[in-house]
């Protein structure tokens, strides 16, 4: 009896690790403005997202062209929920984009939602501005001279991260 309970307890704990490791932790957001690339792509294997392209050439914007491109599904089905990232590290310029894609499997609103309370807590909250490019209202944040924009595409919510501002050069 005390075997099966520890079979199930094992089982019980090896499944919830599974399902946290593929969502976006605060700590992890905070590091994407200043890892180095190798630095970034480890943080973001032991979550469990995955390098889908190396350079990728279109995006929806372009200053997001040569990404890196990571996800948290390792069998890209289209309707399956799923966190989307893209990481450009050029020189000392770093910006990361976040896509929490919702599906019929995941929902990431969740994890969406608990990092923006976070980031409202813990950074310090500029302005908001209207974004020409996206047609949206952006809230921004700063700490430690990184900067995190949040905003919505289409019920999509993004968050970008940056070493530096890019208000203009982004939105």
């Amino acid at each position: 009896m005390k075997t099966k309970i520890l079979f199930f307890a094992l089982i019980s704990i090896l499944v919830n690790s599974q399902s946290f490791a593929q969502i976006i932790t605060f700590t992890l957001l905070k590091t994407c403005g200043s890892n180095e690339r190798q630095a970034f792509t480890d943080e973001f294997a032991k979550k469990r997202f995955y390098i889908v392209e190396e350079a990728v050439k279109k995006t929806k914007n372009k200053v997001m062209e040569g990404a890196t491109f990571y996800c948290n599904e390792k069998e890209r089905d289209l309707g399956i929920a799923e966190i989307d990232v893209l990481s450009v590290i050029k020189g000392t310029k770093k910006i990361t984009e976040i896509s929490f894609l919702k599906g019929s499997k995941h929902d990431y609103a969740k994890n969406y939602g608990d990092l923006y309370t976070q980031m409202g807590s813990m950074f310090s909250k500029l302005p908001s501005f209207q974004s020409k490019k996206y047609k949206t209202e952006v809230t921004a944040f700063t700490k430690d001279q990184v900067y995190y924009y949040s905003f919505k595409v289409n019920d999509v919510p993004i968050i970008v991260i940056s070493n530096y501002k890019i208000d203009q050069e982004y939105f």
